[in-house]
């Protein structure tokens, strides 16, 4: 498995880059090869483990309010 690189996003976010051909096999580029805007869900599922859970648009509302 690869290693990503934690990188400073603004001045109060840290990002890691997600592999675009990943993100192609989910339907998440355009045919311009763009990463589609899209929502996902971050959990911080134990010290130092993340997971990255893709949220369908039309249920992002009722998502949001599962909360």
């Amino acid at each position: 498995m690869p290693i990503h690189q934690l990188t400073q996003v603004g001045r109060t976010s840290g990002g890691v880059v997600l592999p675009k051909s990943e993100l192609r096999a989910l339907g998440l580029v355009d045919e311009n090869g763009h990463v589609k805007d899209q929502p996902v869900r971050i959990t911080q599922t134990d010290v130092g483990t993340w997971k990255v859970s893709v949220v369908d648009p039309d249920d992002y509302p009722k998502s949001e309010q599962m909360k």
